[in-house]
């Protein structure tokens, strides 16, 4: 029996099992088609969750480097701190920063570890390669067991305001080598670890990566106080808003890619500003929709009104991003907007250094259904958040909607406007 897992046209996968003995009957294929409804949601979670863990080890690591270089060591020990915080994050058995000397037009090794890795001669020819390699071409270089070498090494280029600085070099002995995962890890980190390192400087661009996508409060708050728990999992109130431009797909097979890139920087930019200003957390971008959380990681007794004040927002603000971009030849038919509260699992996946919120539960699969019904311009909202604001709003109720694995009629209101 095979059942293809699909959400919202979007294929995901095929969930297939195999009995000998007996067919499977109509009753059991059905029971199939049930679960499948809920797998779509599964799926997108669990490649959620992977993608925020990811996230969290790099922002985590490129955090307890700057605070060794907060420590104020002497330049050398600072760089052996580092090296060995990144190497733990990777799990590799040694690495390396090489930094370029300009007036010999060479690399030199600055840190090592362990300290005698280099005096194995087969080793060392073989990390020489590959760096040099990495700073001719200015990208990632990775030699996965070259043949009579019993590792795999990679090597990135260290790059400050648009010039080569050195390379960072990591080596493994697994047989697979370095996993996408960890290339992904490393470059991230390494990316940002040149100014912390080399010239004490990475702090305000820390502060800056994780203002783009953290509510400005959660971030002074692991600033100032790293060492406060904030992994705490709990069932809460909690209003969530997705907002997705339509016809996206048309809008990129049309736009030349640099001219989309930019719109869509645009468009996000000024949807996660939004977010941000009514004291919202900016869970992710996920394509060209947004996903924001109302009520965490502090309590907000007006979540619900503050969501639906931000999509109304977000509706007036993209008619003037649409306006400025009509005049560029982008043509954007517009976003749509749903809202819904109920009971969540929140929670802060990461660490004391650095988490990244992100929610469970049937209102947040809810809203995103809500969402995908929207149309263009439209702010819809489910019967729980109109509860708590219908004195508040102007709003038509919507019924008789059918949303994939709720498996009964919904209410949803179109809101027009706050009543003052």
């Amino acid at each position: 029996a095979v059942i293809p897992i699909v959400m919202e046209k979007r294929p995901l996968g095929t969930l297939l099992l195999v009995r000998a003995g007996r067919p499977f009957d109509a009753e059991e294929v059905e029971l199939l088609r049930v679960a499948e409804s809920q797998v779509d949601s599964a799926v997108i979670q669990a490649y959620t969750y992977r993608e925020l863990e990811q996230r969290n080890r790099e922002l985590e690591t490129i955090y307890r480097v700057d605070r060794i270089r907060d420590q104020n060591l002497p330049f050398d020990e600072m760089l052996d701190a580092a090296l060995q915080e990144l190497c733990a994050a990777v799990g590799v058995e040694a690495g390396l920063v090489m930094l370029y000397n300009y007036a010999g037009k060479q690399l030199e090794v600055r840190a090592v570890t362990p300290k005698d890795f280099l005096r194995i001669p087969e080793y060392a020819e073989l990390v020489n390669r590959a760096a040099n390699e990495a700073l001719e071409s200015a990208d990632i270089v990775c030699y996965d067991q070259p043949e009579g070498t019993p590792c795999s090494v990679m090597c990135l280029p260290l790059i400050l305001r648009d010039q080569i600085i050195g390379v960072f070099g990591a080596v493994s002995r697994e047989p697979q080598g370095f996993t996408s995962d960890e290339q992904r890890l490393l470059k991230a980190i390494v990316s940002q670890m040149d100014t912390a390192i080399f010239e004490g400087l990475e702090r305000s661009r820390l502060r800056r990566v994780l203002g783009r996508s953290l509510d400005p409060r959660v971030m002074e708050r692991l600033m100032e106080n790293p060492n406060v728990d904030i992994l705490k999992g709990e069932r809460s109130v909690l209003t969530v808003l997705y907002a997705d431009l339509r016809g996206s797909t048309s809008l990129a097979e049309r736009l030349n890619p640099y001219l989309l890139v930019e719109f869509m920087g645009d468009y996000l930019g000024q949807m996660a500003n939004l977010v941000l200003a009514h004291q919202g957390t900016l869970d992710k971008f996920v394509g060209d929709e947004v996903m924001a959380l109302f009520g965490a990681p502090f309590p907000q007794p007006d979540h619900a009104l503050r969501a639906v004040r931000v999509g109304l927002a977000m509706q007036a603000a993209f008619q003037q991003v649409a306006a400025q971009w009509l005049a560029r030849g982008v043509e954007a038919a517009g976003i749509g907007v749903g809202i819904a509260t109920g009971e969540l699992i929140v929670g802060e996946i990461g660490c004391e250094q650095r988490a990244d919120y992100t929610v469970i539960g049937r209102a947040a699969n809810l809203g995103a259904r809500i969402c995908a019904a929207a149309h263009a311009n439209q702010v819809l909202i489910s019967q729980a958040t109109y509860d708590l604001v219908k004195d508040q709003v102007e709003a038509t109720p919507i019924s008789d909607q059918h949303f994939k694995g709720i498996d009964r009629e919904v209410t949803v209101y179109h809101v027009t406007r706050i009543l003052d």
